[in-house]
């Protein structure tokens, strides 16, 4: 199945972009994908034309104006209008493509495995997606926990129907394209925004309600998952920094200091060393998170969930 795995930075998040498709590769060497970066002609940082051969020659540059597409679509807080573009994708990428992969730029591939994506079968569903946190957090049932159910609520979504994250999704385009799921997700988008915080995610999962095909944490390993001392039982392949700040802003990251340095290590040798500064003190966590009862206990809930599941990538 040909299949075209797409990532849609907007500039903030062009270089990291970059580093997430390096990783992809440095993770599946011999796969041969087909890697689009989709983005407007100012998104492309300066320097992109630097970049060693092999890497630059594996991806396919598509620059265009999408103001085309997001009229009347508009970013909100820390989320650019770039959030839509993936919405757009079944209009741009080339005939013959029958699955898409999006990306997210705060992303990295650290296990082969995403090229398994192309071959799921998806049954019915226009696409495959992991679960975020804004559902899997009731298992720890605190404050956070009620507002997420706040959330769903609101969206007209029944507390068992499962969200998913749309930071990594496999879509079967020809089922995107019959469920008009570009029209229906961007209407919704135009007629009531003030009801979607989380902007294309929450209409996405507003229209589709349950209905994706589930994959295992492995494929998105976000949020609390990395406080749950659970990566060496789950063997995560892609590793999803939703949170603010990102590893790769050295000044400002608390995080673990293994992930800081992986950008830092491969923004040294690129074209953007500049992005290689640290402080000279950083504030990076060198031990891994405690592991404190409240967290054991979410771990314990979380993990008995997961153990019933029945992924598709299972």
């Amino acid at each position: 199945m040909q299949t075209a795995y797409c990532f849609t930075p907007d500039r903030t998040f062009f270089p990291p972009a970059v580093r997430a498709i390096a990783s992809l590769i440095e993770a599946e060497p011999k796969a041969e994908h087909e890697i689009f970066l989709v983005c407007e002609p100012d998104d492309v940082t300066p320097g992109f034309d630097r970049l060693p051969r092999a890497l630059r020659e594996r991806i396919k540059l598509m620059t265009l104006n999408f103001s085309r597409f997001e009229a009347k679509l508009a970013g909100k807080g820390r989320f650019s209008r770039a959030v839509f573009r993936r919405l757009f994708l079944d209009d741009i990428l080339p005939a013959g493509i029958e699955r898409v992969v999006t990306v997210d730029s705060d992303m990295l591939i650290v296990r082969p495995g995403l090229s398994r994506l192309a071959g799921f079968d998806l049954g019915d569903k226009p696409l495959a997606a992991a679960y975020d946190m804004i559902f899997l957090m009731d298992f720890k049932a605190d404050a956070l926990a009620r507002q997420f159910q706040r959330s769903r609520r609101s969206l007209g979504l029944a507390l068992k129907t499962p969200y998913f994250n749309a930071g990594l999704m496999a879509i079967d385009r020809a089922r995107w394209r019959v469920e008009k799921l570009t029209e229906r997700v961007t209407r919704a988008l135009r007629d009531d925004p003030k009801r979607f915080p989380f902007m294309e995610q929450d209409a996405l999962n507003a229209t589709l309600a349950g209905r994706f095909a589930p994959l295992s944490p492995r494929f998105n390993f976000m949020g609390d998952f990395f406080l749950l001392d659970l990566e060496r039982r789950l063997e995560p392949i892609v590793l999803h920094f939703v949170n603010a700040p990102k590893p790769w802003e050295l000044a400002t990251w608390r995080g673990e200091a293994r992930f800081a340095e992986n950008y830092r290590h491969w923004f040294a040798a690129s074209p953007w060393p500049d992005w290689a500064k640290a402080p000279g003190t950083p504030p990076w966590r060198r031990a891994r998170p405690p592991r404190t009862r409240l967290r054991q206990a979410f771990a314990a809930r979380l993990s008995a969930f997961l153990d019933e599941t029945p992924f598709i990538d299972r």
